[in-house]
C-alpha cells in the first residue's frame, strides 16, 4: 500500500519546488540581461540562448574583483548581498564586502545580473536543487577588515 503512495507522490514532490510563474519572469527579465547572437528567422522571431557555465563564471569573477578589498573604517561599511539563484527559490550564496572600498551600485547590478543568469540557466536546463533556503549572514568590521560574523549562514551548494 505505501509503495502505491510513493509513486505517486514522488513526482509532485520533485515538482513542488520549481515555480513556473517564477521561472517565466526571470526568463523574461534575464533575456533583457544577457547578451547573446541574436537569430531572426523568416516570421521576425528573436530567439535569445540561454547562459552557459563560463559565462556565469566570469560574471562571478567580475563581482570578487569588484569586492576585493574588504577594508573598513566602521561595521557601518560592511554589507551584505544575496547572490545568484537556486533552481528552488532564494540566493544561492551571500557575499560581504566594504562600501568603503567597492562601488555598492556597480555590485549590486552586478549580483542582480548574476542571479538572473542563474535563473535563466536553472529554467533552460531544468535544474533541481535542495530545497533549503539560506539565511542572510551578519557582518562587521573587525580589525579594519569587513568579515561574515560567526555563527551566520555559510554559502551552501
Amino acid at each position: 500500500m505505501r509503495y502505491p503512495l510513493l509513486a505517486i507522490l514522488f513526482p509532485v514532490l520533485l515538482t513542488a519546488c520549481s515555480d513556473n510563474n517564477e521561472q517565466a519572469e526571470s526568463t523574461a527579465t534575464s533575456n533583457k540581461l544577457v547578451e547573446a547572437p541574436v537569430e531572426i528567422n523568416n516570421t521576425e522571431e528573436v530567439s535569445k540562448a540561454a547562459p552557459d557555465k563560463a559565462t556565469i563564471s566570469s560574471a562571478h569573477e567580475q563581482l570578487k574583483q569588484l569586492i576585493d578589498d574588504p577594508s573598513c573604517d566602521n561595521s557601518s561599511q560592511c554589507k551584505v548581498l544575496p547572490v545568484g539563484s537556486r533552481a528552488c527559490g532564494g540566493p544561492s550564496s551571500f557575499i560581504v564586502y566594504s562600501s568603503k572600498t567597492a562601488n555598492t551600485a556597480e555590485v549590486e547590478k552586478l549580483a542582480k545580473d548574476i542571479t538572473a543568469l542563474e535563473k535563466q540557466f536553472n529554467a533552460a536546463n531544468d535544474m533541481m536543487s535542495i530545497c533549503q533556503h539560506l539565511t542572510a549572514p551578519g557582518a562587521q568590521c573587525s580589525e579594519n577588515t569587513c568579515v561574515r560574523i560567526e555563527g551566520s549562514a555559510a554559502s551552501v551548494y
